[in-house]
């Protein structure tokens, strides 16, 4: 904080809500601030001995947290360099941007947050990511708000770029604090946001292992895998063909039929096998898009235990292999598939939607 210009209204705005404060929410674009001003005040108010709960939802560029996900941070003094980016508590959401994950975004703001007030935070602080413009952004940030239910939303911003957003908020009665972004915030480029990243993934996973879970003991929310009828491929009727599959692997629950190729782009007769098994939807996991897929590690609460990568599955033994820093493996109670590929060193390589639906 000695290095930056802390504008004169942030210290006005400390001191205007300090008191009669829960939840405040920070918007704007990227690299307007929103770490920086959440940082100050966290500094402010617990010089005043205001236990201050910080949730960081940005999921690409987590201060405090990790990438993919959206983590909380208890300060009852000020923040310091060496401790402010070791979450008290974080959930996995699955990828670095809030696109094709809303729901899941949503719900691990709600869950951080109401975390924050069960450690006995008298003031939580949301720091959003830059995801401003667009029906999808405005969707997702208004839902927010509407969910926390903030008595002030601060929002950062060098000229008028996210008003489409406050002139709606005020016509909805929401309190608004327009505040200047420091003269001193450092725009980062894709490749140092690239780089930042990996640094965070391979903190993480420098204390690491090789382990597997048993998917018979797990759920994983996004398919049915391991709570259905295992099917024989041998007993797949003779005219259904699935060219390019050797022996796949077929579990059927419900009305869902799950299907496990070992190699990428078999065809699947859906039609045919909607008909055969009596089932209005087919998905579909090619293996070897898991390789090195990023998973979150829940336990029966929901709560995150830790983030792994999947090494290897093999359905038909009932297991997977993961690389996590995660010890107690016999807590997990789901397994969140995400859409981020990390290699053992740390590197973000991609993105992949390993599961198929029809």
């Amino acid at each position: 904080m000695n290095t930056i210009d802390v504008p004169k209204e942030w210290h006005q705005t400390a001191e205007k809500l300090k008191h009669g404060t829960n939840v405040g929410i920070i918007i704007g674009k990227i690299d307007s601030g929103k770490s920086v001003l959440c940082k100050y005040l966290a500094r402010a108010w617990t010089a005043s001995r205001i236990r201050v709960g910080y949730v960081d939802s940005d999921l690409g560029q987590s201060t405090i947290g990790f990438p993919t996900t959206v983590s909380l941070k208890i300060f009852d003094a000020p923040p310091q360099c060496r401790n402010d980016s070791n979450p008290s508590h974080f959930q996995f959401v699955g990828n670095t941007a809030p696109e094709g994950f809303l729901l899941q975004t949503l719900h691990a703001v709600k869950m951080m947050t109401d975390k924050s007030r069960q450690q006995g935070a008298e003031i939580t602080l949301i720091d959003t990511s830059g995801f401003i413009d667009g029906p999808v952004a405005r969707i997702l940030k208004l839902h927010k708000i509407e969910m926390l239910r903030p008595q002030w939303i601060l929002a950062l911003q060098a000229k008028d770029e996210i008003e489409h957003l406050l002139k709606g908020y005020e016509k909805m009665g929401w309190q608004i604090i327009r505040l200047a972004c420091s003269k001193h915030v450092v725009t980062r480029s894709q490749a140092e946001r690239q780089r930042y990243r990996n640094e965070k993934y391979k903190a993480y996973f420098k204390q690491a292992r090789i382990t597997d879970c048993s998917v018979h003991k797990v759920v994983f929310p996004s398919c049915v895998l391991g709570t259905g009828e295992r099917i024989d491929p041998s007993a797949l009727p003779k005219e259904i063909c699935m060219h390019g599959m050797n022996r796949p692997y077929l579990e059927k629950c419900g009305n869902e039929l799950l299907i496990i190729a070992d190699d990428v782009g078999a065809s699947i007769p859906v039609s045919q096998l909607k008909e055969s098994f009596d089932v209005g939807l087919v998905v579909l996991i090619e293996k070897p898009g898991l390789k090195d897929l990023l998973v979150g590690l829940n336990d029966e609460y929901n709560n995150t235990l830790g983030l792994a990568t999947v090494i290897d599955l093999d359905p038909f033994a009932g297991k997977l292999t993961l690389f996590t820093p995660v010890q107690d493996i016999h807590k997990v109670a789901t397994i969140r598939l995400g859409t981020v590929k990390v290699e053992r060193d740390g590197g973000e390589y991609g993105r992949a939607r390993v599961i198929q639906y029809w």
